[in-house]
């Protein structure tokens, strides 16, 4: 007696803003029409105009139903639709691509006309998993609590003046920021806002947070590495009525002056999908250009050879 074929449910988002997103759906509708492979696969296309959805294959789905079920989920904007997507699950058990139709594409790295050669890598079992961490947060004296893929971030919501910010790492006191705000980030956020506000690059798989302030008023305070295995209390205090917390670029809430938050790693980590060739340190290279010499001239390096 024969055991039931498992049929993989792969799932894919889109940004319905995209303007460039039907081609790729429509090469990839193709793609499985004539392919065929052994899976199952739905879209959620959320009404966008700009697809056209008379699909062969694709089958259309609510995005509850893809977040609920899927075993993969792709991803087709950019880090912002990845990020969106990341903070909507309530489980962990997910993979997770992301095609890049935006900007930079440091999370969201597969490039479009490589996703039929990433999902047949995918169904073929030639991929990697690169596990990434995330920050919880917990409101003290309310029942409130959220988590963050990229970072979360304490914003003074427009107010002229500086706001003081109280921070903890474990029982030690770390700084008593006045500051337009605060940025606590995750390696993975650390190429996000953190990385315009001066802070450091943090390869994924350090166990550290970025701890760094959005315009201090002092200039002797900078980006502080912590360890993610302690506790930090935060404490905000404004001569405004509210501040805000936003997590992952998306506002969570406003909250009234002497708020503490407690943050630390999460117990889930995020998941996503890597092709062998698909590293950290090349991604960035090729996205920051480095090494690159814009003022197109001829230059010598040490490495080349005296004739």
């Amino acid at each position: 007696m024969g055991y039931p074929v498992h049929t993989p449910y792969i799932g894919i988002l889109v940004n319905p803003r995209k303007k460039n997103i039907n081609p790729i759906v429509r090469q990839l509708d193709a793609w499985l029409d004539s392919q065929k492979p052994r899976a199952r696969f739905n879209i959620c296309t959320y009404e966008s105009e700009y697809i056209s959805n008379d699909f062969r294959v694709l089958q259309e789905s609510a995005a509850r139903d893809i977040l609920d079920k899927a075993e993969l989920i792709i991803t087709l904007g950019g880090d912002g639709t990845l990020l969106r997507t990341i903070n909507k699950i309530q489980r962990f058990d997910i993979h997770f691509m992301g095609v890049n139709l935006g900007g930079l594409g440091f999370i969201a790295d597969t490039p479009p006309e490589k996703l039929t050669d990433h999902i047949r890598h995918y169904l073929d079992g030639q991929y990697l998993i690169d596990e990434r961490a995330q920050i919880t947060c917990r409101v003290e004296d309310r029942d409130e609590k959220f988590r963050a893929f990229n970072d979360i971030v304490i914003d003074k919501a427009g107010f002229a003046r500086v706001i003081q910010i109280e921070t903890h790492v474990g029982d030690e006191r770390l700084n008593n920021y006045v500051a337009d705000g605060l940025i606590i980030s995750t390696p993975t956020g650390s190429t996000g806002h953190s990385l315009s506000a001066g802070g450091p690059i943090v390869a994924p798989g350090s166990r550290v947070f970025v701890v760094n302030p959005i315009c201090p008023h002092s200039l002797t305070n900078r980006p502080v590495i912590i360890p993610d295995d302690k506790q930090m209390r935060i404490t905000v205090y404004t001569e405004a009525d509210s501040f805000n917390i936003l997590r992952d670029g998306t506002q969570q809430g406003t909250y009234p002056g002497g708020t503490s938050f407690i943050l630390k790693r999460s117990e889930h980590n995020i998941k996503l999908v890597k092709m062998a060739h698909q590293r950290f340190f090349r991604t960035l290279s090729k996205k920051l250009h480095w090494g690159e010499d814009f003022r197109n001239k001829n230059r010598w390096t040490y490495s080349k050879k005296k004739k």
